[in-house]
């Protein structure tokens, strides 16, 4: 069985009020923030990269628009979200809270380039799942590689010199991002807990 974010990656999202959003606060850039603050920075870093993969693929590729790259690429960023995520070990209440909150926020990015169709979400997070299951939780960088075969495979970029460029690219630039946010969420997810066993200890006595 699929950890619980996966059930996230496959359409099946936890119901986030605004109010426990800002309830739930944990260390991020160097200050205390709320959850709402932190989805909505997570959320446009998140926008960032999935730009930036696109944009690497039409500087060695001219677009074609029959491919769905933009979708691909949209489920591939978010399955390296879940990989991150995955590996900080947040307590499966936080976890749920804190990918709700940021799938809500991600929509308004996705919907500045997508029509908004009802089944569209459904199939960014249905690809997410395909992707998310090819993770090696011990390695964040076998996973990015897989991640980027599956992703220039469905989009129709293989065998080829340049695709083998773009691959390698990609690779450590998925096998980054993966490895920066373990680091940074791990260490989220520790202060977190910490704060939280301190302020439970005198309620336990």
């Amino acid at each position: 069985m699929l950890p619980q974010e996966s059930q996230v990656s496959c359409g099946v999202v936890p119901k986030v009020s605004r109010e426990g959003m800002r309830l739930l606060v944990l260390r991020w850039n160097g200050q205390w923030i709320g959850g709402d603050r932190f989805a909505r920075d997570y959320a446009a870093g998140i926008a960032s990269f999935n730009a930036e993969v696109v944009q690497a693929v039409t500087r060695f590729h001219s677009p074609d628009q029959s491919v769905p790259r933009e979708l691909e690429a949209y489920a591939a960023v978010w399955a390296a979200a879940l990989v991150a995520f995955e590996a900080a070990d947040f307590r499966e209440q936080d976890r749920e809270t804190l990918l709700g909150g940021l799938l809500g926020e991600l929509r308004s990015y996705w919907n500045l380039t997508e029509p908004i169709e009802p089944q569209w979400e459904a199939t960014v997070l249905k690809r997410a799942a395909s992707y998310f299951e090819l993770r090696d939780p011990c390695s964040p960088l076998t996973t990015a590689s897989r991640f980027v075969g599956l992703y220039l495979g469905s989009i129709g970029l293989r065998h080829s010199r340049l695709s083998a460029a773009l691959a390698q690219h990609l690779c450590a630039t998925f096998g980054y991002r993966i490895l920066r946010d373990i680091y940074r969420l791990a260490a989220a997810s520790r202060l977190r807990t910490a704060v939280i066993s301190l302020v439970e200890r005198p309620k336990a006595r």
